[in-house]
């Protein structure tokens, strides 16, 4: 299972680099102009490490995906690309099988969120989405 670490890594070998911000409402975002792209994060609004492991993770799956958009994008065209990078994070971080196999095994959501590192409230997200939209069970 990929950790903090992973997906820091993987953006080293994506030549992203990760730059600290202070930002007024925002917690991260991807910047590129198709030439150059770097991950900007607020560190400060970050609680913990799961939390930072989700943010890292969708900034990292909208450079994979595509997903990008400008700042003054239309409302329909910034969810649909928060849905694409989320559904990808998800799909990476708390796959289908292994989350049925935690749940099968009677885990708390707190232990799910410990044993995926990442915060509860995105295990509970992951478990209605995998559970309502067949979708999300295949990438």
């Amino acid at each position: 299972m990929k950790d903090l670490n992973d997906l820091y890594n993987e953006l080293e070998q994506y030549n992203i680099p990760v730059v600290k911000v202070d930002f007024q409402k925002k917690k991260a975002g991807i910047i590129t102009d198709g030439v150059d792209t770097v991950i900007a994060v607020d560190y400060k609004k970050i609680e913990n490490s799961k939390e930072e492991k989700m943010i890292i993770a969708e900034e990292k799956a909208h450079y994979e995906t595509g997903a990008l958009y400008s700042l003054n994008a239309d409302k329909t065209t910034m969810d649909k690309a928060e849905y694409k990078a989320r559904k990808r994070v998800y799909n990476e971080l708390i796959p289908f099988p292994k989350l049925k196999e935690m749940c099968e095994k009677h885990l708390s959501v707190a232990e799910l969120s410990d044993y995926f590192g990442i915060p509860i409230q995105d295990v509970l997200v992951a478990e209605f989405l995998y559970n309502n939209i067949e979708n999300y069970k295949e990438g």
